[in-house]
């Protein structure tokens, strides 16, 4: 379990099943402004039952930061480099969240918000089926439950937030 190499959340299942576990996160609040100088914020359309709307991001893995992975993460499920710019919070709680397959975690997620560098949008058909560029008074529906506080901070304009 020393080994920093990628997957580290595998490895650890591979160990304890699908038993809860507290798993580190980050994701990233991409905000751009559009031509008539609405802000939207980047929402990926996720691939499990229901295609709930959330923010990209995931768990970390050994040996990175909280930016290097809500970075990676984004980069991986949208096709966007991006540079995190502000914390928009750190979101925790006592429920737990159960995937499709079975894996049961708490999360606890540093939400960092980002702006684009470079990169095209690029949903990969199996972890994202779409990514969609929405205003902040327009979100889709549904959202990703455990993404909802943190869109609820965004929305209100906090920043720092925390649980």
């Amino acid at each position: 379990m020393n080994d920093p190499s990628p997957d580290y959340v595998g490895r650890l299942r591979a160990l304890v099943g699908h038993a809860p576990i507290l798993l580190p996160a980050a994701c990233c609040a991409v905000l751009e402004r559009d031509d008539d100088g609405v802000t939207r914020v980047l929402l990926q359309q996720r691939g499990e039952p229901g295609g709930p709307w959330g923010l990209p991001g995931g768990a970390l893995e050994l040996g990175e930061t909280v930016s290097q992975a809500a970075a990676r993460e984004t980069l991986e499920e949208t096709g966007l480099v991006v540079e995190p710019h502000d914390l928009l919070g750190v979101f925790s709680g006592p429920q737990l969240h159960t995937y499709p397959n079975g894996d049961v975690v708490q999360s606890v997620v540093t939400v960092l918000v980002a702006g684009v560098v470079a990169g095209e949008l690029t949903a990969d058909g199996d972890e994202t089926r779409a990514l969609g560029w929405f205003a902040l008074d327009a979100l889709p529906e549904p959202l990703f439950g455990p993404h909802e506080p943190m869109l609820e901070v965004l929305v209100a304009g906090d920043r720092g937030a925390w649980d």
